[in-house]
């Protein structure tokens, strides 16, 4: 599909033609943000947020490019807030409490709120997490977060209590078609033969990285003489493919890590240790990876390696006290023993098992002899703590179920 430019737009003067074309195709409203209609619109949540002035926390979540902080700074203009951006990863205690009396005098000798904007809020420690709360719950100012990882999963339930979770989805086709189109007319480029369905295949749905595409093979078509508008063809656009950033999609995200678990699963450490390297390469949160090892250390050895567990805990431990590059080493460690480590189920599938027939069984009463405390009233109706030899530790009418199966250790339980 071949696109023509249609005219000149954006052209204010505060948009200087230095700034990256994504800067200076940044969204000022609600109706210039390409897609979440059903977010944005003036019935939805965030549109009626800022139809009504009245602002709760957001948490937004979606992978790279979907516009989580053009929402973000669109929500904040459209209602006369200030807009504080920060970045989890450089954000300490010090900074959280100066933005806090910041919000306070704004608003105090202004009347102005605040929005405090924290990307990659998912890599905030649970120290950092608790020092968020009192502000928020006070009103100090409005939290937006920003995250592409899955906030149940990464974000402490305190804070995570505070927010309104919104789910951001990729743009499709049409809504990248929209932003190159927005792109040419800016530039006053057009997209010749099957340039922007090239583009679309190389960035999926992430529009910052269609404009920065669009944005290097622009530069790399203006090098070619012309006589009227530049042609952006499809050597253009894969001239530059190997200069787009090596950093996981989503999708890349889950793979690897499923590789380096399966690899782990089948005792191949030395497959293991490449997927590692892999994930670390490409940037991904050690603590994410470090979390995955803890939950394989009980899931996939257990009770053949019980030590197995400390090991892990151990590398979750280092990387929330070392960073990069050095936190290689520990998990490099734990990943060489997981995968050498013996193997085991039954304590998974044990807790499974238990938990299907607790579910069928939760209005069951816990039997006198195991419970605890015995009340006065209930020492008055004849019930005491029972001496007797304890012969069932299961409810009256429940028959002894074998959870954990002992032929399943395979006499390798330490």
């Amino acid at each position: 599909m071949s696109f023509k430019s249609s005219g000149s737009i954006f052209e204010e003067p505060s948009r200087k033609a230095e700034q990256p074309l994504a800067a200076r195709l940044r969204p000022k409203t609600l109706s210039e943000v390409i897609g979440h209609d059903e977010y944005l619109r003036s019935d939805g949540l965030i549109g009626s947020m800022v139809a009504s002035g009245r602002l709760s926390s957001l948490l937004l979540y979606g992978p790279p490019g979907v516009g989580k902080t053009s929402i973000a700074r669109v929500v904040a203009s459209q209602t006369g807030c200030r807009f504080v951006p920060l970045v989890a990863t450089s954000l300490g205690i010090k900074e959280i409490k100066e933005a806090s009396v910041d919000a306070e005098r704004a608003y105090q000798i202004q009347g102005i709120n605040t929005v405090m904007f924290i990307d990659e809020i998912h890599r905030l420690t649970k120290v950092q997490s608790d020092a968020l709360l009192l502000p928020v719950e006070e009103g100090t100012f409005v939290l937006f977060g920003a995250t592409t990882e899955n906030p149940w999963m990464e974000l402490s339930p305190a804070l995570l209590s505070r927010f309104i979770v919104v789910e951001l989805l990729p743009a499709g086709r049409d809504e990248v078609f929209e932003i190159l189109e927005r792109a040419m007319r800016l530039t006053g480029a057009a997209l010749a033969g099957r340039s922007a369905d090239l583009i679309y295949s190389i960035c999926g749905g992430d529009l910052r990285s269609v404009l920065n595409t669009f944005e290097g093979a622009f530069a790399v078509a203006s090098r070619r003489p012309c006589d009227g508008e530049i042609e952006i063809a499809e050597e253009d656009v894969r001239s530059i493919k190997k200069t787009i950033s090596n950093g996981l999609s989503v999708s890349a995200h889950y793979e690897m890590t499923s590789a380096l678990i399966k690899s782990m699963r089948a005792s191949d450490v030395n497959a293991a240790l490449y997927w590692l390297a892999r994930l670390l390469v490409s940037g991904e949160d050690p603590r994410f990876i470090a979390r995955r090892l803890l939950i394989f250390a009980s899931e996939d050895i257990g009770l053949a390696d019980s030590s197995s567990l400390a090991v892990a805990h151990a590398a979750i431990h280092a990387t929330e006290r070392i960073g990069m590059p050095e936190v290689r080493i520990n998990l490099g460690h734990c990943v060489a023993y997981l995968s050498l480590a013996p193997k085991s189920k039954a304590s998974y599938e044990a807790i499974d098992r238990a938990l299907n027939v607790a579910g069928r069984t939760m209005g069951w009463p816990v039997p006198d002899h195991l419970r605890g405390v015995v009340s006065d009233i209930e020492v008055s109706r004849g019930k005491s703590h029972s001496t007797q030899a304890m012969h069932s530790g299961f409810p009256k009418g429940l028959a002894e179920v074998e959870f954990l199966k002992l032929d399943d250790l395979g006499g390798s339980a330490k």
